[in-house]
């Protein structure tokens, strides 16, 4: 596939799910909150809420106390997300910057990023097959999922393959890489084709940052807006006032005529 044609639709994916996410956000900050309603026991300061919210991203709080076998499998695909993305960041868009800063040389920067990686994706492959075994074994929660939960596990599991399959099975040249997200970050007219592994691997990120937007992935955001969440507990220190409801109105029926 062209270079050219092909980082032209990552662009507009990129654009997509900014927009999308976006979107979303300001929906949500619309939405009217007429209610106090914090979990409790919940934070009686700001600084609570912050820590409050940074314990459920961070940790999964809830979720540990809730379910501690699926919090483990949750909360390792979550970290191997991150330190993928991280890794994809220092070793393809800035790997000159990420070599100064690990103090390595170009050979020990590729053998450890093909290492590092490698070992990542692999844990990102097996908790999310645990996700899907849970989720097709478990009758309850088999009954309540729709097709958009396995669309999107099999299409995270699809997008983890391709990249263990350039790692293990030897079809992918960094440097070739490199230069394709280089002219890809810098908006080259010039942007080399790269091969047909790289490719779909690359197309099925597109599909989905375009896809997140109107699936589960939200709550990567969502979590910020949730008024169980994002509120302190204090509804008899301090009257809450409903946002986003307008004056109030008192309404009466007809009067009935005899």
């Amino acid at each position: 596939m062209n270079g050219l044609f092909l980082a032209t639709v990552f662009h507009l994916s990129v654009a997509f799910f900014l927009l999308g996410m976006g979107w979303r956000c300001l929906g949500w900050l619309r939405a009217p909150v007429p209610l106090k309603i914090p979990l409790t026991p919940g934070p009686k300061t700001r600084v609570g809420v912050a820590a409050r919210l940074a314990g459920e991203t961070i940790a999964f709080r809830s979720l540990f106390r809730a379910a501690p076998g699926l919090w483990v499998v949750a909360w390792l695909f979550h970290l191997s997300l991150v330190l993928l993305l991280i890794g994809h960041f220092g070793g393809l868009v800035a790997p000159k910057f990420s070599q100064r800063l690990l103090g390595l040389t170009a050979e020990q920067f590729t053998a450890q990023a093909q290492l590092s990686g490698g070992a990542i994706g692999i844990l990102a492959a097996a908790s999310l097959l645990g996700l899907l075994l849970r989720r097709i074994a478990s009758k309850p929660l088999r009954a309540i999922s729709t097709a958009g939960d396995f669309f999107l596990l099999l299409l995270l599991l699809l997008i983890v393959a391709t990249g263990l399959a350039m790692r293990f099975a030897g079809q992918i040249d960094l440097r070739e890489a490199r230069a394709f997200v280089s002219g890809m970050r810098d908006f080259k007219s010039a942007v080399p084709s790269p091969d047909s592994v790289f490719t779909t691997h690359l197309l099925l990120v597109c599909a989905l940052l375009v896809y997140a937007p109107f699936s589960k992935l939200v709550h990567m955001a969502g979590v910020f807006f949730n008024p169980a969440l994002n509120q302190t507990n204090t509804p008899r220190e301090r009257r809450h006032i409903g946002s986003g409801l307008g004056p109030a109105r008192v309404v009466f029926p007809p009067a009935k005529t005899p």
